[in-house]
Parts: C-alpha cells; sequence; structure tokens
C-alpha cells in the first residue's frame, strides 16, 4: 500500500509551518512520515510546497520520496493531485494508497495499521477515520479511486470523495483525531492536555 503524505501548505492560521513543530523532539512532518514507513506503506510520498527545501531536507534519510508541488498555493487539492501523479506512474500499481496530513498529533502507527487492515481485510470501497462525528483522513483509499484522487480541485482535498461514497465508507474509531494544529490556541491546549511542551525550530 502506498502513502502520500500532504505537507505543502504554510499554515498562515498558525503562523508558522506547522510542519516543522517539534513533539518530544521530533517534528510533525517527520513524524507522520515514520509513522507511515512503521505501519507498513511503500513507498511514501511527501508533498511539499512552502519552504519546499526546509521540508526535504527535515524527512531526509527515512527513505520516503518528496516531490515538490509548485502550485501548492491553489490548495490542498493541487497536492493531492502532485502526490497521486506519482503514485499512478509507478510501475507496479498498489492496490491502494493511504492519505495523511501532519497537523494531527495523536496519530499512530497502530491507528494507521487498523486502516490499513480493514483494507486488506477485503473490505471494499474507503476506510476512513472516525472522529468529531464524521469521517476523514488518514484515510484508505482502493485503487478504483485514484481517478476520482487526481481529480481533486480547490482546498477540501479527499473529504469530498469520501462524502461522494458514503455507501461505501468503513469508518475506524479514532477520537484522538479530533486534536489538530491549526492555530496557536491549538497548540497551547495540547500543550495543557499533554503536559508536554510543543516548539518550532
Amino acid at each position: 500500500m502506498a502513502a502520500v503524505v500532504l505537507a505543502a501548505g504554510a499554515s498562515r492560521r498558525l503562523g508558522k509551518p506547522k510542519q516543522l513543530i517539534e513533539m518530544e523532539g521530533e517534528s510533525l512532518l517527520r513524524r507522520t512520515v515514520r509513522l507511515a514507513l512503521e505501519a507498513g506503506c511503500a513507498p511514501v510520498v511527501v508533498v511539499v510546497g512552502y519552504e519546499a527545501e526546509r521540508m526535504r531536507a527535515e524527512v531526509e534519510g527515512l527513505g520516503a520520496a518528496a516531490v515538490v508541488n509548485e502550485r501548492w498555493g491553489e490548495g490542498m487539492g493541487s497536492s493531492l493531485r502532485c502526490g497521486m501523479e506519482v503514485v499512478c506512474a509507478l510501475e507496479r500499481q498498489p492496490a491502494g494508497v493511504l492519505l495523511l496530513v501532519c497537523d494531527q498529533p495523536q496519530l499512530t502507527a497502530e491507528h494507521l495499521r487498523r486502516l490499513l487492515g480493514r483494507r486488506e481485510g477485503g473490505a471494499q470501497g474507503i476506510a476512513a477515520s472516525g472522529y468529531a462525528g464524521r469521517v476523514g483522513v488518514p484515510a484508505v483509499f482502493g485503487r478504483e479511486f485514484f481517478g476520482e484522487l487526481l481529480a481533486v480541485e480547490g482546498d477540501r482535498g479527499a473529504r469530498e470523495v469520501i462524502e461522494r461514497h458514503g455507501e461505501v465508507v468503513s469508518a475506524v474509531a479514532w477520537p484522538e483525531g479530533e486534536v489538530d494544529v491549526d492555530r496557536p490556541e491549538d497548540l497551547a491546549k495540547l500543550e495543557g492536555r499533554s503536559g508536554n511542551a510543543f516548539s518550532d525550530f
């Protein structure tokens, strides 16, 4: 199973690159890529854009492939297309793709394995994370959805594909997914909840 990590945005609402926020000495970007690899994904494609070289350096040595989305300013849809183009160009097409973002600090390899297992266990369609009363990423899409993922535009990412095919979505409960890092107050709240200090480079 391939994986695509979307990490091209400028984190304008946060005021600094969320990809580089450190959690226990490891950036959220590097941590997300490492977890995808630990869960057994190969290849892992990391889509970068804003401060691309800085982000590329952050995942160096992990064995992931970093690709630069020159049109990252157009929204998440352009980064999703960029990553999926790499996946679709692989000589050996994977059975599916795991899509991730890097602002979910409670992510674990165990949860990713549950998602992958739901698809590999014979379930059809999409295996998505269930939190905050909805389903979303991380999510695993079978090869039959590659064309739709390539056609996504704007800033909604893969959510529109999940919503379009609700009848074949298998939700994997992950209440921790409600915690993300979008605004300064999200960081403050997370620090208070975990007792850990988060920092940037």
